[in-house]
């Protein structure tokens, strides 16, 4: 990163006024303030831009530049973090009258947001070299326990980053990492890594973490594509997969469909089952039985070894259903139709909460 040596005389004079030592390093570890020293090794962990990480005796505060700059100072100071987070503020507000959007993560939230297009957006990309043609995902990660930190610096301290990861802060529930698919094998190792974040976050004592997981995109350009599919896959399965926490838009075919179908004719099929004269059949203990069927594949030995119920218990029901609405759920055909129909009552009620 390239600093006009007039502003890194400034720095110089204001690090200079403070009790507590702070240095700024390039991406080598190279010193930029003050400018005689020696290198620095840096720590081998990608550190996310905005939050001060403690590595050893000593805070490193990364800055939302590319390539980056790293504060540093000793950990042990008084008041050291709150004086990295001044120094970070102070650096990034001195550095915009150079760049008219100062980090990388503004150009990437802009494009996410598809403020930023074309040619302008070929430009910045190259100003903050951003590759424009790169496989990269989008992970949408909503926290709603936001009162001790904002989602961005509870995931930037949990949250391990590849070199090409970036973590962007789109406001103080909703994070996106955009995710470099190179040797990453497909939406089912994204979906992984989203359960062991989860699983991180739960060790932490923090809960109620919605992921949306977007399709890959090898533009930039197409980019915000991936962060739409992932607050479309936030939302689907909010209403269709409660129990779930984990979103991925590639699984929720079925159910992006069904969102479609108009909500009046949807609830037309809707009652052609699920009337007064099934109501009965229909209850709480019946469609726990049909949920759990479908979910071991139609297998009946391992559906009624998990609702604990014998297995001539789990025909009888079955033959019930099939007797009063004539679906055979052991068969496919039949098995489809009743779900189709059954979920529709979901589409077009509630609604989540606005993602941005």
């Amino acid at each position: 990163m390239f600093i006009e040596k007039r502003y890194i005389k400034r720095i110089e004079t204001i690090f200079a006024g403070l009790n507590v030592p702070v240095r700024l390093l390039d991406a080598q570890g190279y010193p930029v303030v003050p400018e005689e020293g020696e290198r620095k090794a840096l720590p081998a962990a990608v550190m996310t831009p905005g939050i001060t990480h403690r590595i050893g005796g000593e805070y490193y505060r990364a800055l939302d530049l590319n390539p980056q700059l790293f504060l540093t100072c000793d950990a042990g100071a008084t008041g050291a973090e709150d004086l990295l987070k001044l120094a970070d503020a102070m650096l990034m507000s001195m550095l915009k009258t150079s760049l008219s959007i100062a980090s990388q993560s503004d150009v990437l939230r802009r494009v996410l947001r598809q403020d930023e297009i074309g040619t302008a957006l070929a430009a910045r990309a190259n100003e903050h070299q951003i590759p424009l043609e790169m496989d990269r995902c989008v992970m949408l990660f909503k926290l709603e326990d936001t009162e001790k930190a904002s989602a961005y610096a509870t995931l930037g301290e949990l949250i391990p980053l590849s070199e090409t990861d970036t973590l962007v802060e789109m406001n103080r529930h909703n994070t996106v990492l955009i995710k470099d698919m190179n040797g990453i094998d497909g939406i089912d190792e994204l979906y992984q890594f989203a359960l062991a974040v989860e699983e991180t976050l739960t060790q932490e004592g923090i809960s109620q973490l919605t992921v949306g997981i977007g399709e890959p995109k090898q533009s930039l350009t197409t980019l915000a594509e991936s962060y739409l599919e992932a607050k479309r896959a936030m939302e689907v399965g909010y209403i269709f997969r409660k129990s779930s926490s984990i979103h991925v838009f590639s699984y929720l075919l079925l159910e992006r469909f069904l969102m479609d179908i108009p909500r009046e004719e949807g609830m037309h099929y809707h009652q052609l089952l699920f009337s007064r004269k099934t109501a009965k059949l229909f209850n709480d203990e019946m469609l726990q039985t049909i949920e759990m069927f479908f979910r071991k594949d139609l297998n009946l030995s391992d559906t009624a070894r998990q609702l604990y119920i014998h297995r001539n218990t789990l025909v009888y029901r079955l033959d019930k259903v099939q007797r009063q609405t004539g679906l055979d759920l052991r068969k496919f055909d039949d098995a489809v139709t009743f779900k189709i129909l059954y979920e529709l009552k979901k589409c077009g009620r509630e609604k989540p909460k606005q993602i941005y």
